[in-house]
């Protein structure tokens, strides 16, 4: 059982992103990266071609995950403005070098 809830959300109008820092509390192993993008999916209502997860960081000594992501408008925004590393995490198709 994971429960997330969010500790700070502010609106980047210049990259066209939603910036969020949440908190996932959970149950037996630690999530996989698309186990989190799923599940912060359903509790944003967004789409997850449009989530970019940044970091994630457990918590010491707590079955908690800190969790930063950006939210796009578009897909084609997060192509543009998210950096090439963080695509790769996620299986985006990037072109050009890391940055």
């Amino acid at each position: 059982m994971a429960k997330l809830s969010i500790v700070s959300e502010a609106c980047n109008k210049m990259f066209h992103r939603k910036d969020v820092q949440m908190i996932l509390e959970y149950d037996g192993a630690t999530p996989k990266r698309a186990e989190l993008l799923k599940l912060i999916s359903e509790y944003l209502k967004a789409p997850e071609d449009r989530i970019a997860v940044v970091k994630t960081e457990n918590l010491f000594g707590q079955r908690k995950l800190s969790i930063h992501c950006h939210i796009y408008d578009t897909p084609e925004d997060m192509k543009k403005y998210e950096r090439k590393y963080v695509l790769r995490r996620q299986g985006v198709e990037v072109s050009g070098k890391a940055g």
